[in-house]
């Protein structure tokens, strides 16, 4: 299986390049970038022994933008003592439920107005 990379740049000229991807982790990272509807299931990865590399990169990169995410939540609730729960838990596409584990696990308080008081 022949590896891809990406490249990624700003308006300053600065580039970062990553190398050794899958192309089925690549074709499928561009399609949620660009937020397309369904997902299309491995096509270049054949044999047992790519699919599996597949199957690796992919879970490593769902994990880091997994920790991410819930960094991202918790700065977000960080914002001010009237930022937007609702909002976040929409960004997150995740039930309140979930929203409020994920604020304890990162040391934000359930209910604000008792961590006030």
């Amino acid at each position: 299986m022949k590896k891809l990379y990406a490249e990624f740049g700003d308006a300053d000229g600065n580039k970062d390049t990553v190398f050794d991807i899958t192309p089925d982790l690549a074709n499928s990272f561009i399609d949620a970038i660009r937020n397309s509807v369904g997902v299309n299931p491995p096509r270049q990865a054949e044999d047992f022994n790519d699919l599996t590399a597949t199957i690796a990169q992919t879970s490593r990169v769902i994990q880091h933008l997994e920790a991410f995410r819930e960094l991202a939540i918790a700065a977000a609730d960080r914002t001010g003592p009237h930022a937007d729960r609702q909002a976040i838990a929409i960004a997150a596409a995740m039930p309140p439920s979930r929203l409020y584990r994920v604020l304890e696990k990162h040391g934000r308080p359930r209910n604000r107005r008792a961590a006030e008081q």
